[in-house]
């Protein structure tokens, strides 16, 4: 496998804390939670590959290259214990990774993850990547009600509309096509049981993309893991106060 040169920032000091984001995401949406962490931990971000400014590179992309560009990175930053926290594509690269490199994770924070492919979560990454090959813009309209809530989209809709032409300026849809590939080829379940570290698991009530049903058989996977589920949200956990909670509840968590 080919390295690339990961984007990332280091902010902090003490125990180390590593965000991994999302399909279409970068390191940017952990700006909440690293700038209030950074002030009593360590915390490390980056891009994923073909996200944000990382570039993609001409490996074949699977979860397990994301976890290997994430163990590189960790190497050069002389980094050998780890608070993992991923969200959705993010949490099942925590998964493999912890997997992989168990002695470096002492506590692994999931939110809206999954473990492998079902039947509805097949069908919903299929739609995302026909959606990609008409444009980045047909997957945003796509995939918005899916991670927000009505209200929420109602009373925001400027900046919403906003973040759109941010996101489509910088889109890398190849990239993001091959994530897409890399989750639909995922599938962790039988290795679960092998993960021994205090685990996390937050989940949306009605979320589209990796359902309710989904967080609960993942719980009951990972020994030594708890389910705190959201009743307000869908698949982006944070959003509005639940920013907050999510805050106090990682910063227990990390005690």
């Amino acid at each position: 496998m080919n390295n690339v040169d990961l984007h990332y920032t280091v902010e902090g000091s003490g125990e180390t804390v590593v965000f991994v984001h999302g399909l279409s995401d970068n390191l940017a949406y952990w700006e909440f939670l690293a700038s209030n962490l950074r002030h009593d931990y360590q915390v490390v971000r980056a891009d994923l590959r073909g996200h944000g400014q990382t570039e993609l590179g001409g490996d074949e992309i699977s979860i397990g290259t994301y976890v290997e560009d994430l163990h590189d990175l960790l190497i050069d930053l002389n980094i050998d214990k780890i608070n993992l926290i991923g969200f959705s594509m993010g949490g099942a690269v925590a998964l493999e990774f912890t997997v992989r490199y168990p002695d470096l994770v002492s506590s692994l924070v999931l939110m809206a993850c999954f473990y492998g492919v079902d039947e509805h979560s097949e069908i919903i990454f299929n739609q995302f990547k026909d959606a990609l090959k008409i444009s980045f813009n047909e997957f945003y309209d796509l995939i918005l009600p899916m991670v927000v809530c009505p209200d929420f989209i109602e009373n925001n809709k400027k900046e919403i509309e906003m973040l759109r032409e941010i996101a489509s300026k910088s889109a890398n849809v190849s990239a993001y096509i091959q994530a897409i590939d890399a989750c639909l080829n995922f599938d962790i379940g039988d290795e679960l049981s092998n993960i021994d570290v205090s685990t996390l698991i937050l989940a949306g009530k009605y979320d589209e993309i990796t359902s309710f049903k989904s967080q609960k058989d993942l719980q009951g996977k990972i020994r030594n893991s708890k389910l705190i589920v959201f009743d307000d949200v869908r698949h982006n956990l944070l959003i509005g106060e639940n920013n907050e909670k999510i805050l106090n509840i990682l910063k227990k968590e990390f005690k």
